[in-house]
């Protein structure tokens, strides 16, 4: 009787052991994936901010590419992307430049002045540097929050002169 009372010990002892080396396992598991996710999250949201910022430079050089109405340029000393517009008979200015360690975008009419703090947030970015050259090539270098650079052309095929050096 006494055997069959050890034996039966044994068998909850080995079921308790069992069990704690499942739960041990499963938190493990939880925990590698919880980290393993946390860091998909930090990069995926560092891809998502500088493609948004290139993507969004380019498309809107590329938009306005006509006429001779994009150039480089500086609001109130900021470094920006000129791009001059005529819409229902008025003239317009819209301004992509850093200001404050935003990336922002300003569209005024021609008779108006505001300061670069009026611009539109886009992006949190740490410096943004253009320049355009005789090519008609406008180089942006572009330096994100998080420390990646990117440096990248845009071409402009409707030419327009250069107003201004664009800081670099």
């Amino acid at each position: 009787m006494n055997r069959k009372q050890n034996r039966h010990i044994v068998d909850i002892l080995f079921v308790i052991a069992l069990f704690s080396i499942f739960v041990l396992s499963a938190i493990s598991l939880i925990s590698i994936g919880a980290g393993v996710y946390s860091k998909t999250m930090t990069n995926m949201d560092s891809n998502f901010s500088s493609r948004t910022a290139v993507a969004y430079i380019k498309e809107k050089i590329r938009q306005s590419d006509e006429n001779g109405s994009i150039s480089v340029g500086d609001l109130d000393g900021n470094p920006a992307i000129v791009i001059s517009s005529r819409i229902r008979e008025r003239d317009y200015t819209t301004y992509i430049y850093e200001y404050e360690g935003i990336l922002r975008e300003l569209m005024i009419r021609n008779d108006v002045t505001l300061s670069p703090s009026a611009g539109q947030k886009i992006l949190p970015v740490s410096s943004f540097k253009i320049d355009m050259d005789d090519r008609a090539l406008i180089r942006c270098q572009l330096m994100m929050e998080d420390g990646e650079f990117y440096d990248f052309f845009v071409g402009v095929h409707s030419r327009s002169g250069k107003g201004g050096d664009g800081g670099e």
